[in-house]
């Protein structure tokens, strides 16, 4: 959002020289400087949560731009007078926010000789739901506010234009959380084995799948260096998979692979570069199937972009429904009596290889991730109807209540890699590698009329 100075690039550079051992003071080539950490790539932080959060913690540190031999103290303060700045600098007209809302927990804080930070500092913002039933004195929602966060003083002399940063607060009506999918992906573990709550995801006739998705970058290189062609959404590969890309097709282009037996329709549609996505915006992606109507759709933004009718197989019976937790059945014909073997042998599921299994961010290999960010992922048992995905983009009311929702992963648990299933049947999913949780998210909500 704003240009360093030149003078502040080499200070970051000397930063590189801090973690080497032998480092020598005698070696500097400029006069040591303070500045806010969390300043280094933006002035500009967003600090947006949803409306029912009612704390929020924001951490900061006062770090020198190499270690010095003494104690560096600094002050720290909230400075009202800035909001001015930061308004005719972007040109926006956003107030201070209440000092009522917010705290630092410390003031004054010493980067010990031979350090380069201080200990962590944190922007408190409480009270931010108002008290009682009625919420008194809540922040309003969807009103933005300024809190400017600066280095007051110190006895070292503050680099300029890192000496400052402003928080950008807003209680917003939109998901405001959402995980970082890049190079990881979701996995259900308790799908792999048959229970009630597992064996729900199969013998389907129809099926909905769902989420919101933000693409960082269609450009993704595998252990190799050769380009990935396909940024995998959820499903079962060569089964029944929601996907954005694919070989000889368009690389941002959605589709659907209903490969499997449950479905028969193949990759739908053709490659049409009129139906690219972007990257670096928020969409809201659906597909939908239903072996009795032999149709077949694709969602964005909750208008239906693609569709075809008459496919698929061309009569329902036991053998060819559609089955999403294929392990489970496989742990079925594994621990059952060698008589009760057939069923299952005859629809080919002795072997856990023939089991793909139901992922989120995952496909054929661990170098299709989705390479973007996610949030509100569901699986039907029905294909929902367009007046359905519209109404339902970005919330579902009583999750519990409808027994056709079979999984329901909002990704808003905004720490740790367990992603809570808000369906009644509580299939949690498990990150393979740590979820990184970004800040600033804020999903737009497009299918609400204005007032």
């Amino acid at each position: 959002m704003r240009r360093f100075h030149s003078y502040a690039f080499v200070v970051f550079a000397a930063l590189a020289f801090v973690a080497c051992d032998k480092y020598d003071q005698s070696d500097k080539k400029f006069d040591n400087v303070v500045y806010l950490d969390v300043a280094k790539t933006s002035e500009v932080q967003l600090t947006t949560f949803n409306n029912i959060t009612p704390e929020v913690e924001k951490p900061l540190q006062v770090t020198l731009a190499y270690p010095a031999d003494r104690d560096i103290e600094a002050t720290l303060a909230v400075d009202a007078s800035l909001v001015g700045v930061y308004n005719a600098r972007y040109g926006t007209e956003w107030p201070m926010l209440d000092a009522q809302y917010y705290a630092l927990s410390a003031e004054k804080v010493v980067v010990p000789a031979g350090k380069t930070v201080s200990d962590v500092v944190t922007l408190r913002l409480s009270e931010l739901l108002g008290e009682g039933e009625e919420q008194t004195g809540a922040l309003p929602i969807d009103a933005t506010y300024l809190v400017p966060v600066r280095i007051a003083a110190s006895s070292v002399a503050p680099l300029s234009g890192s000496d400052v940063v402003y928080y950008v607060v807003k209680r917003s009506s939109a998901i405001t959380v959402a995980a970082q999918l890049a190079d990881n992906w979701i996995e259900f573990p308790t799908l792999d084995k048959a229970s009630d709550n597992s064996m729900v995801f199969n013998g389907l006739t129809a099926v909905t799948y769902e989420a919101l998705i933000y693409i960082d970058d269609f450009v993704k290189l595998n252990t190799q260096g050769s380009p990935v062609n396909i940024s995998s959404v959820m499903g079962v590969e060569q089964y029944l998979l929601l996907r954005i890309g694919d070989t000889n097709f368009e690389r941002e282009q959605l589709q659907f692979d209903g490969s499997g037996s449950g479905s028969l329709f193949g990759k739908f549609p053709g490659s049409d570069a009129a139906k690219k996505l972007e990257a670096g915006r928020w969409y809201h992606v659906a597909c939908t199937y239903d072996q009795a109507t032999r149709t077949v759709r694709i969602y964005v933004d909750g208008k239906i972009q693609s569709e075809t009718t008459g496919v698929g197989i061309s009569m329902q019976d036991e053998s060819n429904r559609i089955n999403l937790a294929m392990r489970a059945l496989y742990n079925l014909w594994e621990t059952a009596a060698e008589a009760d073997k057939k069923p299952f042998e005859d629809k080919g599921y002795n072997s856990l290889g023939d089991a793909y299994q139901f992922f989120i961010g995952r496909s054929y290999d661990d170098y299709r991730p989705l390479n973007g960010k996610i949030a509100e992922a569901r699986v039907w048992s029905v294909a929902r109807t367009p007046e359905q995905i519209w109404e339902c983009m970005y919330d579902v009311e009583n999750p519990k209540d409808d027994p056709a929702l079979l999984g329901y992963w909002k990704f808003n648990d905004a720490k740790g890699n367990i992603v809570k299933d808000y369906s009644r049947y509580g299939n949690d999913g498990v990150a393979k590698s740590d979820i990184v949780w970004p800040g600033g998210i804020e999903i737009p909500v497009i299918n609400k009329s204005e007032e």
